[in-house]
């Protein structure tokens, strides 16, 4: 087995460090929203909660957004914008990145 340096252990990310990850992200437009709440029912990594009829993304450590696009394309009114996708640094690779497009539309 391989041992790490010194250094390399100040490089290894972690996940509860929002500088070493970021999950993805997405906006709504409130004057669209009817707050019918489909958003948060379909998100597969529970990222949308409903706060009184309006939909917010949770805190880093409870959001998990893939940036799968469910939310958008389940939208009625389509006021959700897909803004930035995950990200992580140090010694996590990105394999493949496509453009944002919801995924069943």
């Amino acid at each position: 087995m391989m041992k790490f340096g010194f250094i390399d252990r100040f490089r290894i990310p972690t996940y509860n460090n929002p500088d070493h990850m970021h999950f993805g992200e997405v906006e709504f437009d409130y004057y669209r929203c009817t707050g019918c709440a489909i958003c948060a029912r379909a998100c597969p990594a529970k990222s949308i909660v409903m706060d009184d009829k309006v939909p917010k993304m949770q805190a880093f450590k409870d959001n998990q957004c893939a940036f799968c696009g469910d939310c958008v394309a389940i939208c009625p009114t389509g006021s959700i914008r897909m803004k930035s996708p995950y990200r992580f640094t140090g010694y996590f690779k990105q394999m493949d990145e496509g453009p944002a497009i919801p995924p069943r539309l």
